[in-house]
């Protein structure tokens, strides 16, 4: 059950990382190597959250 809640807080966490580092580094606010750190573990982040969330398949109630 808790785990439910957990990866797609993971997941939302995950495209903060790689969204925001990326509109800072638009506004001149980050430099380039620190944003592609940030995107890179946001992306590992974000696939370790989402392949468990979105891949489990949901019980389909067949009478065949």
């Amino acid at each position: 059950m808790m785990m439910r809640i957990i990866y797609p807080l993971l997941a939302a966490a995950g495209l903060v990382l790689v969204l925001i580092p990326s509109v800072l580094h638009y506004l001149d606010k980050m430099g380039h190597g620190q944003m592609t750190d940030f995107i890179l573990v946001g992306t590992v982040i974000w696939f370790a959250g989402a392949i468990p969330w979105l891949g489990k398949k949901k019980k389909e109630n067949s009478t065949a």
